[in-house]
């Protein structure tokens, strides 16, 4: 059985640092798309960003 990672982005924000970070609920497939989204972002509001990444490995027959 072959086993392939697959990546997933999440945008979050915060307004400082004792904040927790929120995000919007939106998951993106490829990095080119969340860091656009994240550039979208910064240019509406002044909050803090950060792009989370998540993987996980599935098997492939």
């Amino acid at each position: 059985m072959k086993v392939i990672e697959k990546q997933v982005y999440i945008v979050g924000y915060r307004k400082t640092d004792n904040d927790e970070w929120e995000t919007s609920g939106k998951t993106h497939g490829n990095l080119i798309d969340a860091q656009a989204a994240m550039n979208g972002l910064s240019k509406e509001t002044k909050q803090q960003l950060k792009l989370f990444k998540f993987g996980m490995a599935v098997p492939v027959e």
